[in-house]
């Protein structure tokens, strides 16, 4: 099966369902991009003597291993952590036997670079892009590549999050073996295990609205693997009627390596609680295929604003605070106007004519790009400028300067993430991203016309981009401006279409930082 006919077939099967997907993400999903080791491998670098000598201890269960490496570990760590009260008596200690061992583990996973050079991987590139449609992740990881691929989606840790905190099933991450940002959450050892296991009917309660109300895409896990064996024997074991099992298995879907052989979409036989059921098993070793057919879905409105739509009107229901709110039916224009707004909810068409052309979040980034060059959206400056915040969530390579105020941010106190990233971004730091700039840079030494740097690349439009990128940043003044974006109205349709984005997002970025800065 081609890559192209991958894409199209699962984004034909994600389509027969009325609701957008949710990711299930195991470890071989970091071990893919970030090299991170998986579980026993995590174990095995924290363990001074082989860890097969605590699986033949444990009969080879990981779990019980896993114990048995905490005992011998929590002596050694108080031998070379004596002095060190400010850890230990710290509120969030706990004292347990694998304390020790969580602290050192969540501490390795924090510190882990997860750098530009991983999320300019082609296929998360493809998995980060703003028209992917999922509306959550589930994962048994304890590492923060998810939380950097999708920084604007809001993490529930650990089984009490998810039961407790009212998540409401969109733009979430739910991380329920614990995440090391939470070093005591980690389900780690039998104990944990068994713990997990007592309250594992409220999850799976939890669980089961979403895996049968949406498709569920495994990436990372084995077909075979434990977690998800168990997960499905808890869901199903509360399934009631052959319908629902047969739409259980239906939307379950997982993704696995080719390993050099043929790509292909087929369906598979699982048994859970004896009983086989079909499941749709993806083939590749291109995962880019699958992340592209995520974008085959179109949605109105961008998956953040769904939760926090969601959340605002929880919110409301359930507060005392705010039980004497009233409803009250206006138009775009007075909403405008008005100071007194904390929350707006609009079903229909708003009649203002800037809303009613855009609609409120209708914006994207692509919409960006093209005003840089084109001076045309519909919109007042300060009215972009509120919708920043939310565009700037998955990518670096935003034109931004021309719409912000700089008075509505504080560096200083602006908590760290693509925002605050973004907003300490010149033109210098785009040009600094370009491989290769150096002979690049050389070769555009004499020029003073940008017209020359298209002749000198005939065709290879990456090269172009990059090139005049660099010679605007070295050449800063206004009517080379106007030079540049002559030259990409020429070509727009051409070069957005056939180019790098990537490469033409940047470029466009430097033209906004050397006009607007």
């Amino acid at each position: 099966m081609s890559e192209q006919s991958i894409e199209n077939k699962l984004a034909e099967i994600l389509s027969e369902s009325p609701s957008a997907p949710f990711l299930f993400i195991g470890s071989g999903f970091s071990r893919r991009y970030i090299d991170l080791p998986d579980w026993i491998g995590l174990l095995k670098k924290f363990s001074k003597k082989p860890f097969a000598s605590y699986l033949g201890k444990a009969n080879n269960n990981i779990p019980l291993a896993a114990l048995e490496l905490a005992h011998d570990y929590h002596q050694e760590w108080f031998a070379d952590f004596v002095g060190k009260e400010d850890i230990y008596d710290a509120p969030n200690w706990s004292n347990k036997i694998e304390t020790p061992l969580k602290y050192e583990i969540a501490k390795y996973l924090r510190e882990f670079c997860i750098g530009e050079d991983v999320l300019n991987n082609h296929e998360l590139i493809e998995l980060a892009n703003e028209k992917v449609v999922i509306d959550g992740i589930i994962t048994t990881n304890w590492d923060l590549l998810l939380e950097n691929i999708f920084p604007t989606f809001k993490s529930y840790i650990g089984q009490s999050d998810i039961l407790f905190k009212h998540p409401h099933d969109v733009c979430e991450i739910f991380k329920i073996h614990g995440c090391c940002t939470k070093f005591n959450s980690l389900v780690l050892s039998s104990t944990d295990y068994e713990s997990f296991n007592d309250k594992n009917p409220y999850l799976s309660a939890k669980l089961i609205s979403i895996f049968l109300e949406k498709p569920i895409i495994f990436i990372g896990y084995s077909i075979s693997d434990e977690n998800i064996t168990d997960i499905l024997e808890k869901i199903d074991s509360v399934i009631d009627t052959p319908e629902r099992r047969d739409k259980l298995a239906k939307n379950m879907i997982f993704v696995t390596r080719a390993n050099g052989k043929k790509a292909e979409i087929t369906k598979i036989i699982k048994t859970i609680n004896d009983k086989r059921l079909d499941f749709t098993s993806v083939v590749t070793d291109d995962f880019g295929q699958v992340y592209r057919a995520l974008q085959h879905t179109e949605r109105r409105i961008p998956v953040e604003f769904l939760r926090i739509f969601k959340e605002e009107i929880y919110n409301i229901v359930n507060s005392k605070d705010k039980a004497d709110l009233r409803l009250k039916a206006i138009d775009f224009d007075s909403i405008l106007e008005g100071d007194d707004i904390e929350f707006v909810a609009g079903v229909g068409v708003a009649s203002s004519s800037n809303f009613g052309k855009r609609g409120l979040f209708g914006i994207n980034v692509d919409d960006l790009i093209k005003d840089i060059i084109f001076n045309d959206i519909p919109c007042s400056k300060k009215e972009v400028d509120v919708l920043i915040p939310s565009l700037v969530g998955r990518t670096t390579y935003i034109p931004i300067r021309k719409y912000i105020d700089n008075n509505n941010y504080d560096l200083a106190t602006l908590p760290k993430g693509n925002l605050k990233k973004r907003l300490n971004m010149s033109a210098q730091c785009f040009a600094d991203k370009i491989q290769g700039r150096g002979n690049i840079l050389q070769n555009i030494a004499q020029i003073s016309d940008p017209k020359s740097i298209i002749q000198m690349y005939p065709n290879n439009f990456d090269r172009i981009f990059n090139a005049l990128g660099l010679w605007l940043n070295s050449n800063q003044t206004p009517d080379n401006c106007e030079l540049v974006r002559d030259l990409i109205k020429d070509n727009y349709t051409t070069w957005f279409e056939k180019g790098n984005n990537s490469y033409f997002r940047r470029l466009i970025c430097i033209l906004d930082e050397v006009e607007n800065n």
